[in-house]
């Protein structure tokens, strides 16, 4: 198993672990109405901390366990494999950010029904949410296509 491919495995898993629970309750507290702008916050800079204090030292370990330098050049299959994953993180990407643009006004909407003291902040809360939301699982979507494609395709 090449670096990039032990690499894409840890971010999956660590994603899918870490950032579920994050977007787990914050939609829950949009929907229940008891979002916290500061909660929100602090829990987003655990969770990429928490990411972080993760992803870097089991990269790091499973290098030298391999005897893997962590800078070596892609070789071309890997190359090709990460334009298609690219290229289809990148397309997800684009119809999730025009997604979360269309929807701007069912979610101002739901911001001036549920929370009437700061509409404008919850509005901007979930916003914002939801890039990260479309960030993430652009990323994690690319990754898995990078597995699929070093285990399966190729």
């Amino acid at each position: 198993m090449s670096f990039r491919e032990k690499n894409a495995w840890i971010a999956v898993v660590t994603t899918l672990v870490i950032w579920t629970v994050y977007f787990w309750q914050v939609g829950n507290a949009a929907l229940s109405g008891t979002l916290d702008g500061d909660a929100i916050f602090w829990l987003f800079v655990w969770c990429l901390g928490i990411s972080i204090a993760i992803m870097l030292p089991i990269n790091i370990v499973a290098a030298i366990l391999a005897r893997q330098n962590m800078d070596a050049p892609p070789d071309e299959r890997e190359r090709e494999i990460d334009a298609r994953a690219n290229r289809a993180g990148l397309i997800l990407l684009e119809i999730l950010m025009v997604g979360i643009i269309l929807s701007s006004g069912f979610v101002s909407d739901f911001a001036r029904q549920t929370y009437q003291a700061d509409p404008a902040g919850a509005t901007a809360i979930i916003l914002i949410n939801l890039t990260l939301f479309a960030l993430a699982f652009s990323a994690l979507v690319r990754e898995i296509i990078q597995i699929v494609h070093f285990r399966m395709l190729d």
